[in-house]
């Protein structure tokens, strides 16, 4: 019996097809169409965070001093404006914050110096504490002697210069001076120094500056 030419046509048509798909390593899926599609990887989405060095500014909710605090002693701060940072990240503005005395040592007659170190630790995002880590910049530190009660500006040392006077004050030789550099290079201290009889003070009100060492994450 012949066959008729246009049907034997088709046969080789489609079977030229199913051979090239068949080279071609496609796989027909359950309705018979190859799956040509490519799923892409989703792209990991950025972090939010607060960049290093963004300064934050801190006011000091209670007065500290070396009359009044020792060491590991904390400190309520409160951040005076609001930051934003990448990913959607901000502080606002009235977020607690804390410090925490590092060193505290009054003057006990007119050849020692009155120290007061301290660490902004912690700040409140979102409910929790987070983490900081940075440098004091600058800080409103004060000088009180016994007698009178006068108070003046002492001297503020900040990062590894504050941890240098440290070692020295504490140490009184070069290896307590390189210790207390490297210290306070890491833990962003600021000290009041006098060579008065009396107490180094940190008084209600005051500002602390602080610059990030490291990215602060929002979660």
């Amino acid at each position: 019996m012949k066959r008729n030419p246009y049907s034997i046509r088709r046969l080789l048509v489609g079977g030229a097809f199913l051979a090239i798909l068949a080279g071609c390593g496609a796989e027909p899926d359950e309705e018979g169409v190859p799956d040509a599609e490519v799923t892409a990887e989703a792209e990991p989405q950025p972090s939010a965070l607060i960049p290093a060095e963004t300064v934050l500014r801190f006011e000091v909710l209670e007065t500290a001093s070396t009359e009044t605090h020792d060491a590991g002693d904390a400190l309520r701060l409160r951040l005076v404006e609001g930051v934003h940072g990448t990913g959607g990240a901000h502080l606002d503005a009235g977020s607690s914050a804390r410090a925490v005395i590092t060193e505290s040592r009054e003057s006990g007659g007119s050849d020692e110096q009155a120290v007061l170190a301290l660490d902004v630790t912690t700040i409140q995002v979102n409910g929790s504490e987070q983490s900081l880590r940075g440098t004091i910049q600058s800080t409103d530190l004060e000088a009180g002697t016994r007698d009178s009660g006068q108070r003046t500006a002492a001297t503020v040392a900040t990062g590894a210069a504050a941890g240098a006077i440290l070692g020295q004050v504490l140490g009184r030789d070069t290896r307590s001076t390189t210790a207390g550099a490297a210290a306070g290079a890491v833990a962003g201290l600021g000290i009041a120094l006098t060579t008065r009889d009396g107490h180094a003070v940190l008084p209600e009100g005051s500002l602390i500056t602080v610059r990030l060492e490291e990215p602060l994450v929002v979660r």
